[in-house]
């Protein structure tokens, strides 16, 4: 028994020898002396089933999203030759409701989430977004980015709404806050 137990711990503590090829965690300390990053988008690809989210909006809402962050500095690169970077999304889930669902939120009240849901429209997005390093096609980043907004809006108001949420939490999420840059975590 002893024999398995150091056996499987040998296994474990050589896998983690081996370099994290997607993380969770954000990848900006890669870049702390690098700016501005040149950024590809690759590909956005609507896989949701739903016709109304154009590839092209959901692009240029991306990046404006990396142009606008003002910690780390992006460039859009026209070309994949000329980027560090390369972004590939797929929009998995995009879904719209007259009144949004109630989920209670612990520390408030259940009443006002009820209020809310019946005063306010909901909009979900769920986005699969994947980074990889142009000179060694190594994946840094790979991650589902999902979030919602619950407010008075128009299907057609929810879209570049949702599209900018969502673009901006992934650039937050994936190059992250200053000790991220620092290498800290």
């Amino acid at each position: 028994m002893l024999k398995k137990i150091i056996l499987a711990a040998s296994i474990l503590s050589l896998i983690g020898s081996f370099p994290v090829f997607a993380q969770e965690k954000p990848i900006g300390f890669l870049f702390k002396d690098k700016s501005p990053i040149k950024v590809y988008i690759k590909e956005v690809i609507n896989a949701s089933g739903e016709d109304q989210i154009s590839p092209e909006f959901f692009k240029e809402s991306l990046q404006q999203s990396l142009l606008d962050r003002k910690l780390v500095k992006f460039e859009i690169a026209d070309d994949p030759d000329g980027s560090d970077i390369q972004a590939s999304v797929i929009i998995k889930k995009y879904r719209y409701l007259k009144r949004g669902p109630v989920k209670p939120i612990p520390g408030v009240s259940i009443v006002l989430d009820v209020a809310a849901s019946l005063t306010a429209n909901y909009v979900e997005m769920s986005v699969e977004y994947t980074v990889t390093d142009t000179k060694t096609n190594e994946i840094l980043w790979s991650r589902t980015v999902n979030e919602n907004l619950k407010k008075v809006m128009t299907p057609e108001e929810s879209i570049p709404l949702i599209c900018k949420k969502i673009s901006r939490t992934f650039v937050w999420k994936c190059f992250g806050r200053k000790q991220d840059l620092e290498g800290g975590s």
